[in-house]
């Protein structure tokens, strides 16, 4: 399957070349910020699968494990990336509605920070933070070279 997503001035081109591994809603502050919604929604992919089509996105390192990235052009919020997964903002995909598939692990982290009047309709499991297995996984990682 390959996917294919941009920025709105289409200065960054991307296609994903696996299936989703997930899709997630994030209600942290860092997500937030760097969106300017009150959640943000993004789709993970194994590290080395998306190919950048036109110029890379801009990265900043906002925590020791996690480099978020944005077109330097328009800012367009175009994802994060850790060393095992790249996950990709929903709405930078030319057809998102395309991506949820059945038997996906789908949920909302970080709902603790969540905003207090802002909520979906999902019936998504809601986690505090992470689900205890995502925690694990990326505390195994933690201080590796990203690659995604």
């Amino acid at each position: 399957m390959a996917t294919a997503g941009g920025c709105l001035c289409g200065d960054i081109r991307y296609r994903a070349d696996a299936e989703p591994l997930w899709i997630c809603h994030c209600h942290c502050e860092k997500c937030r910020k760097q969106t300017g919604s009150p959640v943000a929604t993004y789709v993970g992919f194994p590290a080395g699968a998306v190919v950048w089509l036109t110029s890379e996105p801009t990265r900043y390192r906002s925590s020791k494990d996690v480099e978020r990235s944005f077109c330097p052009t328009c800012g367009s919020t175009i994802g994060f990336h850790r060393v095992h997964e790249t996950s990709l903002a929903l709405g930078s995909f030319d057809a998102p509605g395309e991506l949820l598939k059945d038997g996906m692990w789908t949920g909302h982290v970080f709902f603790g920070e969540h905003v207090s009047w802002f909520d979906t309709s999902d019936d998504w499991t809601r986690y505090r933070e992470f689900p205890s297995w995502r925690a694990e996984k990326l505390n195994e990682l933690s201080g590796k070279k990203i690659r995604g």
